[in-house]
C-alpha cells in the first residue's frame, strides 16, 4: 500500500502566493502566427503568468492533440472533431469522424496522435457508442489527411453490454514509451459493483497495441481471471491519463461521487478499490464502504474531499517554466480552477489552486511540444498559459 495523502477542506493548504493580479486585456504577439488576448494575469508562487485565450469558438470541447504544424486537434463533445489553425485562426471541422452518441457525459471523448504520426498519419478517438438503452466507450483509428480522416476503423468496443444512459464513460487515451495504447473505462454510474469485476470493462483502464489486439503480457491475456484487456480494475470515472516524464509510469485521476476524487499510480493487474474501498461517499451523504483501505488493493495517492472533479491530467515538462517543471496539473471541474502539484517522487509535496477568479471548468490539461501549458474549458474556450510579459 502506498501512503496516502488524503486532504480535507479544513486542512487543505493552497499556497498561492499573493492574489491573482487582473490587468487589462492586451494582445500577445508571437512571429508567424495569429494575434491572441491575454485575458488573464496571475502571479503564483512558483511564476507569473499570463493567460492567453487562443479561441472561446468551440463547442463543448473534451481532448487535445497537438499536430506537428502547430495547429491544435479538438474533439468536441457534441460530437465533431475541429482543427484549429494556429496560423489563422479558422476553426474546421475534420470530416470523417466516428459517430458518437451524445447522451449525458457521452459523445466525441479524447484523441491521442500515434506515436509515430509524422510516418503513418494515424490518430485515435475515444467516443461514447450505441443507444440511450445499450451503449459502451469504443475507440476508433484513422488517417488524417489534409481535414479528412480516412480509414476509420474501431479497433475496441468496452464489454459492458448492461450499460444503459449517458454516465461515466471515462475516457482518456495514452500511449506509453513501448507504444501500447491505455484507455479509461467508467463504471457506468448505476453498474458501480461491477467495477470489482475485472471480467467485464466497466471501471477499468485497458490496455491494447495499436491495432486494437491485445498484448500478450496483459495481466489477464488468457482470459482465466479477467478480460484480456484489462489493466486495472476497481475505478470510478477516471478522466485524467498521463505518462510520467522520468519513470515511464502511468498516472491516472478519476471522479469520486461525493468526495473522494483520487490520483493512482497504475500498474498491471491491480485492483484499485473502487467502491469496495473508497473515502468517497453517495451524493445523499450515504455511506458507499466503511472501508477506505483494504488488503489486496491499492490505496490512491492523492484524495481530495470535498471534491475538485479532476479531469485532464498532464505533467508540466517545458523551458518557459522551470519551476514547474515535473509537476502534475489537474483541471477541476466542480472546482473551478487549475490544480498544481508538487511532487517528490511519489509524495505530495504541496499543492496550488491556480485560475480560482476565471471559474472556469477546467475539462482537458497538456503540456505542450513548445514549452507553454494548454487548457480546455466547458465555456468553448483553449486556453495558452504563457510567462508575464515585463
Amino acid at each position: 500500500m502506498r501512503k496516502l495523502f488524503s486532504l480535507t477542506l479544513a486542512f487543505l493548504v493552497i499556497t498561492a502566493c499573493g492574489q491573482p493580479q487582473a490587468k487589462e486585456s492586451k494582445e500577445a504577439n508571437e512571429a508567424d502566427k495569429t494575434s491572441f488576448t491575454v485575458i488573464h494575469s496571475e502571479q503564483s508562487k512558483q511564476a507569473s503568468f499570463d493567460v492567453v485565450q487562443i479561441t472561446d469558438g468551440l463547442d463543448s470541447p473534451w481532448g487535445l492533440a497537438f499536430l506537428p504544424d502547430g495547429d491544435f486537434l479538438i474533439t468536441q463533445k457534441t460530437g465533431d472533431l475541429v482543427r484549429f489553425s494556429n496560423a489563422d485562426g479558422k476553426i474546421t471541422i475534420i470530416d470523417g469522424a466516428p459517430e458518437a452518441l451524445v447522451l449525458g457525459q457521452g459523445g466525441l471523448l479524447d484523441i491521442v496522435l500515434s506515436p509515430n504520426f509524422l510516418d503513418d498519419k494515424t490518430v485515435f478517438i475515444s467516443f461514447a457508442e450505441g443507444s440511450k438503452k445499450q451503449n459502451h466507450t469504443a475507440i476508433a483509428k484513422a488517417k488524417l489527411v489534409e481535414n479528412k480522416l480516412i480509414d476509420l476503423e474501431i479497433i475496441f468496443r468496452a464489454n459492458t453490454t448492461e450499460k444503459s444512459g449517458g454516465g461515466h464513460f471515462g475516457s482518456r487515451l495514452l500511449f506509453d514509451n513501448a507504444g501500447y495504447l491505455y484507455a479509461s473505462i467508467g463504471d457506468g454510474f448505476k453498474w458501480l459493483e461491477q467495477a470489482q469485476n475485472p471480467h467485464n470493462n466497466f471501471g477499468t483502464i485497458v490496455r491494447l497495441n495499436s491495432d486494437g489486439s491485445i498484448p500478450n503480457d496483459n495481466p489477464f491475456y488468457d482470459g482465466k481471471e479477467g478480460d484480456p484487456s484489462v489493466w486495472s480494475y476497481g475505478h470510478r470515472n477516471p478522466q485524467g491519463l498521463t505518462l510520467h516524464p522520468k519513470t515511464g509510469e502511468v498516472w491516472q485521476s478519476e471522479h469520486g461521487a461525493k468526495g473522494g476524487d483520487e490520483i493512482n499510480i497504475i500498474t498491471k493487474g491491480n485492483n484499485y478499490g473502487w467502491p469496495k474501498a473508497t473515502f468517497s461517499k453517495g451524493y445523499s451523504g450515504k455511506t458507499i464502504s466503511k472501508f477506505t483501505e483494504l488488503p489486496g488493493m491499492v490505496s490512491p495517492i492523492l484524495v481530495w474531499t470535498p471534491s475538485i472533479a479532476p479531469s485532464g491530467l498532464d505533467f508540466y515538462v517545458g523551458d518557459k517554466f522551470s519551476n514547474w517543471n515535473g509537476d502534475l496539473f489537474s483541471g477541476a471541474l466542480r472546482g473551478q480552477h487549475l490544480r498544481r502539484i508538487e511532487l517528490d517522487g511519489q509524495t505530495i509535496v504541496e499543492q496550488e489552486e491556480l485560475l480560482n477568479d476565471l471559474d472556469l471548468r477546467i475539462r482537458d490539461v497538456r503540456s505542450g511540444p513548445d514549452g507553454f501549458l494548454y487548457l480546455l474549458t466547458d465555456g468553448g474556450q483553449l486556453l495558452r498559459l504563457q510567462p508575464a510579459e515585463d
